[in-house]
């Protein structure tokens, strides 16, 4: 049952065995084939009279005649064999509904293969399978190529080239009419005979990377195995061996290719295997021994293990045939035939039901990905499956079927879930058992899910990857099933780091569980005692009775007392079963007759059987080794008979082997502990059979090629005890892994290796693990220290982190930075001891340093690290603070071409954005869900955010119409609530549209609570009356209906009043009511049922007053906060409370109910563990927090602090995310989280917001305004030089401008002064000279707030923009001389780019041309393209417009514009060219307005770049855009209007400007276009740089520019202005 003994191979060993496979190579001369030529692709085809020798195979069918696509047949004095190539056989006369494929094996042909005795009317697929019902209806093929044995041939000629001349010939052959066959319009199935299938699955393989092979690989649907040798044959190499010693003939590539688990057939089937499931299989295998030779001795070509593949759902099937017979048959009525015939009707007759019905796949590829994604699935659970099924001998494990218990398992007679525990000893064969029961579950067309716990790796210990696993299998099976899961996506949850019950809550409980339309389910769960935690396993499982569907689950495991404790604590209304499978001798004795080769007579083999079944004690690892009870016993008889026959050197080799095995965190392949040992890759062959030779006893290698420990028990064993040939020193162990890492790690080439997809394949492995083998490796002075500083100070370090990145594993930074950590303050911890920290207080800052460093990438820069791994090299370490470890290390080498600077902090911060409402707003409650931020401003405005940019959504904001009490969003943020006083509205986020409005209860009772449920179908609503009510969603016109009425009793002492607060469970059925004179009540809604009342954690008997209160989303406890700041945890059922003091205001719970965050009324914030209330993190800010939001992630958390709010990333919520995925035993881990955190708490003090930013022209300085009303201002190089103004009354600067000399500064404030500055620098001193020009009192001359200042290309005049008014203010009197109304504010005003002496104003409907002196010369009519807008409608568009942005380009002959819908926050933009606008197209603007005026039709920019644009900045040299992408890029693209005639555009209604000034229109044509879109984007676009994740926010971006004499990019950040120089920014 179990082949794990004799050297533990997947298979026997017993060399004495007779080779497997090999088409007979002694046939008589008369049957043998000749030398034949190559064959050709596309063979000529026969017509009229051309005859050949395959005439006489060319009969009539009795459905049509025979056509043949290559006719190219082989040479020979016999019988003919059959042609090359592809050749139709059959086609019925009226259509066929499926395609078959003949291939034969090595040596055979395309006919003379499907003959009984060579004899063409024995060709069965045309005398008899046409005449078959359903078969009849498909058309029939046959392939032959080129696998002559005898003839010299080409040598090189591999299975990959004969299913290249497959698929080539299933493409492009024709049929006899040089018609096309169409081949993959129909379903698709193979018949193979031996080496054919080898090739139709290499076929099936490289079609799936070549999309011209597409079609035929979709149509692909069944192929049907006859005696393939999947795993190869040791008859090849003796083949091999005879070729080679002949004269005549030489050995083939193919052949070698069949040898024994040959590198080409392990790497064939690592692949098939994942696709394999797609296919229906079925594979037959021989029984009888082949004549082989001039003797005709007989040996068995194949076994069943090798004809087998073992997949899940597999059809396999013994012929009473040998080799050669087992495809070919004597009459219809042979039984092989009849067997081999029912199994094609079956699948014919599957694939004609599927097509009829047109049943969609259980999930397309791309669902199949996004699930794998989603659930953060590495690996599929069937190599595991596959290795042990291997394992299986015929004929055992079938007692299992005749076991009560487990037929009452298997049985579904009734719905209720059951539980069945397989238990046994160490070495008894459950593995192999749990692999048979999943087969046979699967035969029966049972959903099956199944997992084999791994002790060798970390990953297969863990039950949320269980639970991932066996879910991804459901959704595979299930595509309802599947649908639901992939909605979770919207939930932003990260599956990969969530703790198993957010999994087994919003996956099972909340979707499988209450699927009515799907089937009962299977679980198999082997090695329970493997795992991390089973009694988590047992516990959580057992939940399966709260589900309405069949679930039955089947647990395998040792009998342990820690299990079988876990088992009688679940609760009885679950049906548990206990089944040993101890006592099953006769497995054992099949096993051992199946292993056991000896000579002698029957009674004495059987008398040799039994002694060793009696001996082995029912332990399969004992078997044929005669050893004493004990495992321990049982390994030390092996390692001492190993290293008695070992040299010193082998020795040594076997013993390192066993140090990477044991230590090594996750399974590794042969190739990467090649690697790891640092071996020869050419090698890797030999290097498979040294591991089994010198360590068979302890290792096997799976199908995976995974080189894994033979049990748990050998890993304790080889850890154990001291005076032992091959004990595994833990220590010394790690200590080897480690080196082997860092030796990857730091290899030379590996980053262009890793550059170019290339990297090593130990590489990942060494990646994901060097810091686990650090922590586990003793303390010592030398070797570790230094080979760690070498690696943190060198470039390997980053290159390490770009491996990270390109297969998005940066969860692995944060983990590495905790053990970076550990390992830090245990060499503090030595140093102190040994009185040497001045000795290393350098180097344990280096790697204090980096720990932190890994913590912040992750965080801030993780986005632009998915995005571009390369980018660690250069551009994320000149954004890192100036004390941090990769910014000391990379920029001192840097060229600094890139290069950041103005910024004061200088140390890492955990602030990732700041999210700002509006100068005097307030906002009073926040929600985040999916990948948005919901934000309910107190005007009843709910603002909506982008959680991954923190941009406003488009449509932003919702606007209820009036005041607003209460929001809520669904899980997935798609859908929110808002409940004014007046009526209830429901909202779908990604449109802004309101999709349900219904009018509130008469008497306006105010909601305290609310719920989405049902998979938002009903929101629920528990309100100040006492009362739950229900609004269906579902319905045009709802209306409210009462739930619950909670009818509190009074108590005596206490004053019952209105309810102030209430909290509702997620599956609302239960609920929580606060009052203010008496205690928290909680109720069951159902009912409704009083549960009972909260009591203060006192003495005497207090009720306090609850302001907030909510649910622990997964247990049956409230979470609340009392009005002085305690926060408490009550249980109502068993009445259990606890409490802390907080001093809070607000709180908020994780979606997972594991954390809770505190904010109170001096801006700190404070993140506990809700169990234990272990404080994790704190920050200190300015400013009251009104409220808290988690992330759905975890990894965040936001708060409100009145106009404006945080987001936060701390360090010690990423190590909690990281954490909480690895099912820890205890809480002891988030408690050493916590405390490490406690010893740096995060404060930000109280910021002055920058309001306007402003930039010499002439270089060198620049300035900036703030909230309070100070302006600054700052020299590049020398960075802040001075306050020029501070606002006594504090109030705001709002404008900002310098003259194009750079000697003049003019900024405003809120109050309309408008203030002038001398700034310049004396010839003999380098120090700036700033004076005050003058002070000027607007109000009077303006209207509105001042939305615009600029001067004169002269310096001699300033232009002051209100709201609805303009003025000229001299600066030689510093008064205003004119002065106009303005009849709209959707215009930008700029100089005119050829004509300073003019001024433009650029509207969206029209463009005003105007002297200094404010006389209108000339009004241009703008008609904006239809194509500008390509998502909004135009008419609308144009209405509404404004322009934002006018751009002049670098050759000044092009404004660009941009256009914005702000109720739809649409953006365009159009190139306007200068020329049109020019005073030589005007008449003379000294006599006075111009009478006539020109439409003028801009070009506008395509779709397919303005989507990609956020923010234009500038126009550089050579048409070159400098622009801020949607992504936070800094990008410059090339973009070029070009002329082209054009007819007359038509005439729009003339603008309020023109009407005003009585101005005619002349048409004019359309004067240009843009190049379409290849030549738009023709070069591609540059990325420059990326801005961080926290310098992201609306109103710093709005206030970013580009300074293109400095080569600059400016951008505010908390209070500082930075500067970004950028070296191709020209």
């Amino acid at each position: 049952m179990l082949k794990r003994v004799l050297g533990f191979r997947r298979k026997s060993s017993d060399e004495s065995r007779q080779s497997r496979f090999l088409r007979a190579t002694s046939q008589s001369p008369s049957s043998s084939p000749d030398t034949s030529p190559s064959p050709s692709r596309l063979s000529v085809p026969i017509h009229g009279d051309d005859v050949d020798s395959t005439k006489s195979l060319r009969q009539p069918s009795p459905s049509g005649s025979i056509r043949t696509a290559n006719t190219h047949t082989r040479k020979n004095s016999g019988p003919n064999p059959g042609p090359l190539g592809l050749n139709i056989i059959h086609t019925p006369k009226n259509g066929h509904e499926v395609d078959i494929v003949f291939i034969h094996g090595l040596g055979g042909a395309s006919q003379r293969t499907w003959c009984k005795n060579e004899d063409p009317e024995l060709f069965w697929p045309l005398k008899f399978l046409p005449f078959e019902p359903e078969i009849c209806l498909t058309r029939i093929f046959t392939f032959g190529y080129d696998a002559n044995l005898r003839g010299a041939g080409n040598v090189s000629t591999s299975v990959l080239d004969f299913a290249k001349d497959l698929l080539f010939d299933l493409k492009y052959a024709k049929d006899e009419r040089k018609g096309d066959l169409n081949i993959g319009n129909v379903p698709l199935i193979f018949v193979v005979h031996s080496m054919g299938g080898l090739i139709v699955k290499e076929a099936y393989m490289q079609g799936q990377n070549d999309p011209e092979y597409e079609s035929i690989i979709r149509a692909i649907s069944a192929i049907t195995f006859l005696a393939t040798p999947h795993r190869g044959t040791n008859l090849a190499e003796l083949l091999d061996r005879i070729l080679r010693s002949t004269i005549i003939t030489n050995s083939k590539l193919y052949i070698t290719e069949l040898a024994k688990n040959s590198f080409t057939l392990q790497k064939l089937n690592e692949q098939f295997r994942h696709i394999a499931p797609k296919l229906d299989i079925v594979s037959f295998y021989e029984t009888q021994s082949t004549a082989i030779g001039l003797k005709r001795a007989r040996v068995m070509i194949l076994e069943k293990d090798s004809s087998v593949l073992g997949y899940p759902g597999e059809t396999s099937k013994a012929l009473n045939a040998d080799h050669h017979s087992v495809c070919k048959y004597d009459s219809p009525s042979d039984p092989n035939y009849i067997t081999v015939r029912n199994a094609l009707q079956s699948l014919v007759s599957k694939i004609i039901a599927k097509a009829k019905s047109n049943r969609r796949p259980s999930s397309t590829r791309r669902e199949s990905q996004d699930l794998r994604c989603l659930l953060a699935i590495t690996e599929l659970p069937d190599v595991d499956y596959i290795f042990f099924r291997d394992q299986w001998v015929p004929g055992t494990s079938e007692w299992i079927l005749k076991q009560k218990l487990y037929l009452e398992w298997v049985q579904v007679r009734d719905s209720a879930p059951r539980l069945l525990w397989l238990h046994g000893g160490a070495g008894t064969g459950k593995s192999v058992l749990s692999s048979f029961i999943i087969n046979n579950l699967v035969e029966q067309g049972c959903l099956c899910q199944y997992f084999f716990i791994r002790f060798g790796d970390h990953r297969k210990r863990t039950l949320s990857f269980i639970l991932r696993s066996i879910a991804y299998q459901m959704a595979r099976s299930a595509p309802g099933f599947s649908h639901r899961i992939l909605q979770l996506m919207e939930e932003a949850i990260d599956f990969g780091t969530a703790d198993p019950r957010t999994i087994w809550e919003r996956i099972f409980k909340s979707n499988a569980f209450n699927m009515h339309d799907l089937g009962p389910s299977y679980w198999v769960i082997d090695g329970l005692d493997e795992a991390e935690d089973p009694r988590a396993i047992v516990r959580l499982l057992s939940e399966i009775s709260h589900s309405s569907k069949v679930i039955r689950v089947l647990l395998v495991s040792r009998k342990t007392s820690e299990i079988a404790d876990a088992f009688q604590k679940v609760s009885r209304p679950l049906d548990i079963g206990s089944l040993s499978v101890e006592g099953c001798s006769q497995d054992l004795s099949f096993y051992v007759h199946q292993e056991l080769r000896m000579s002698g007579t029957a009674a004495y083999r059987e008398n040799i059987v039994r002694r060793v079944v009696d001996g082995a004690n029912e332990n399969f690892l004992v078997a044929l080794q005669q050893m004493p009870l004990g495992m321990e016993a049982i390994y030390d008889r092996m390692a001492l008979a190993i290293a008695r026959d070992l040299s010193s050197t082998d020795r040594a080799l076997a013993s390192r082997i066993l140090q990477c095995v044991t230590s090594s965190l996750q399974l590794l392949t042969i190739t990467e502990l090649s690697q790891a040992m640092h071996q020869d890759m050419s090698q890797v062959l030999n290097f498979q059979r040294s591991i089994i030779d010198l360590c068979g006893g302890f290792v096997v290698i799976d199908n995976g090629e995974n080189v894994a420990l033979v049990h748990q028990t050998a890993r304790e064993y080889l850890l154990s005890g001291t005076d032992r040939p091959f004990r595994v020193d833990k220590g010394v162990a790690n200590k080897l892994m480690l080196f082997s890492c860092m030796r990857c790690l730091m290899a030379i080439g590996l980053r262009a290796k890793v550059t170019a997809n290339r990297r090593p394949e130990f590489t990942d492995y060494a990646a994901d693990s060097w810091s686990s083998h650090l922590i586990q490796i003793p303390l010592d002075r030398g070797e570790i220290l230094d080979i760690i500083l070498k690696f943190l100070n060198g470039p390997w370090v980053l290159t390490w982190i770009q491996v990270l990145a390109k297969r998005d594993q940066l969860g692995v930074l944060v983990k590495a930075s905790k053990h970076l950590s550990r390992f830090s303050a245990k060499q503090n911890a030595l140093d102190a001891a040994e009185l040497e920290e001045n000795h290393n207080i350098l180097k344990q800052e280096i790697i204090a340093s980096w720990a932190e460093d890994l913590m912040r990438i992750v965080g801030k820069f993780g986005t632009i690290l998915r995005r571009n791994s390369e980018s660690i090299y250069k551009l994320i370490p000149s954004f890192c603070p100036k004390t941090s470890a990769i910014y000391q290390q990379v920029m001192k080498m840097n060229d600094r071409s890139l290069f950041v600077s103005g910024l004061s902090n200088e140390k890492w911060d955990d602030s990732l954005a700041r999210m700002s409402f509006g100068f005097g707003t307030y906002a009073s409650m926040i929600s985040a869900a999916g990948s948005c931020i919901a934000v309910l401003m107190s005007s009843g405005l709910v603002i909506l955010y982008e959680s991954t940019t923190f941009e406003e959504k488009a449509v932003s904001p919702l606007g209820h119409g009036e005041r607003v009490y209460r929001m809520e969003m669904n899980n997935a943020g798609t859908l929110l609530a808002t409940y004014g006083y007046i009526t209830t509205k429901i909202w779908e986020v990604s449109t802004g549209k309101c999709k349900l409005k219904v009018e509130n209860i008469e008497s306006r009772p105010r909601p305290l609570t609310m719920l989405l449920m049902h998979n938002d179908t009903m929101l629920l609503v528990g309100s100040d009356d006492r009362r739950v009510r229900s609004l269906s969603l579902t319905q045009a016109a709802p209306s409210w209906q009462l739930v619950a009425e909670l009818e509190e009793p009074e108590l005596e002492g206490h004053f019952l009043n209105s309810s102030n607060h209430m909290a509702l469970s997620k599956d609302s059925k239960l609920i929580a009511v606060a009052y203010r004179g008496h205690p928290l009540s909680a109720w069951e809604t159902d009912g409704p049922l009083h549960i009972g009342h909260c009591w203060r954690k006192r003495n005497e008997v207090a009720r306090g007053e609850v302001i907030q209160a909510m649910w622990h989303p997964q247990k049956l406890e409230v979470l609340g906060l009392y009005i002085e700041g305690v926060v408490f945890k009550w249980s109502p059922y068993d009445g259990e409370v606890d409490e802390i003091a907080t001093g809070a205001s607000s709180l908020a719970i994780s979606s997972d109910g594991n954390l809770f965050a505190t904010g109170d009324v001096r801006g700190t914030v404070k993140v506990y563990t809700t169990l234990g209330f272990v404080l994790l993190y704190q920050l200190v800010s300015a400013d009251t927090v009104v409220g808290l939001a988690f992330s759905p992630d975890l990894r965040r958390f936001y708060d409100i602090r009145g106009s404006y709010g945080n987001a936060w990333e701390p360090n010690a919520l990423l190590k909690f995310t990281e954490q909480r995925g690895k099912d820890s035993k205890s809480g002891s881990e988030s408690e050493s989280l916590a405390h490490a955190s406690m010893a740096s708490e995060s404060w930000t003090g109280r910021i002055d917001s920058i309001t306007v930013l402003a930039q010499s022209p002439s270089g060198r300085v620049y300035s900036c305004g703030t909230e309070t009303g100070t302006v600054r201002l700052y020299d590049i190089q020398q960075g802040k030089l001075a306050d020029l103004y501070v606002s006594r009354a504090f109030l705001s600067i709002e404008q900002m401008s310098w003259s194009s000399n750079g000697q003049l500064l003019c900024f405003s404030d809120s109050s309309k002064r408008v203030m002038i500055m001398s700034i310049h620098a004396d010839a003999d001193d380098p120090a700036l000279l700033v004076e005050i020009q003058a002070e000027i009192a607007m109000k009077s001359s303006t209207n509105g707030p001042i939305s615009q200042l600029l001067f004169h290309e002269a310096s001699s005049k300033l232009l002051v923009r209100s709201l609805s008014m303009m003025s000229i203010v001299s600066l030689d009197s510093f008064e205003v001389t004119h002065s106009i109304d303005l009849h709209t504010n959707q215009s930008k005003w700029i100089i005119h780019p050829n004509e300073p002496d003019l001024i433009v104003a650029v509207g969206p409907r029209a463009i005003d041309v105007l002297n200094w002196n404010l006389v209108q010369i000339q009004t241009h009519a703008l008609e904006i393209p239809r194509a500008v807008n390509a998502t909004s409608d135009h008419e609308n568009f144009s209405n509404e417009a404004i322009v934002d942005i006018v751009l002049v380009t670098h050759d000044k002959k092009d404004l660009f514009v941009q256009l914005s819908n702000q109720s739809r926050k649409d953006k365009s933009f159009i190139f306007i060219e200068t020329s049109s606008i020019s005073s030589s197209k005007m008449p003379g603007h000294d006599a006075g307005p111009a009478k006539n005026a020109a439409t003028i039709t801009p070009s506008a920019l395509p779709h397919t770049l303005s989507s990609q644009i956020s923010c234009p900045l500038a126009f550089l040299s050579s048409h070159n855009l400098i622009f801020l992408s949607k992504s936070f890029d800094v990008c410059s693209q090339h973009v070029s209007p070009v002329s082209h005639p054009s007819s007359p555009t038509s005439i729009p209604k003339l603008g309020p400007s023109q009407e005003r000034l009585g101005i005619s229109q002349v048409s004019v044509p359309n004067h240009r276009r843009l190049k379409d879109k290849n030549s738009v984007l023709g070069d591609e676009c540059k990325l420059h740089f990326s801005l961080p994740g926290d310098w992201i926010s609306k109103d710093r971006l709005a206030l970013c520019s580009i300074w293109g004499v400095e080569k600059s990019f400016l951008c505010p950040r908390n209070g500082d202005v930075a500067v970004v120089r950028c070296a191709t920014l020209v």
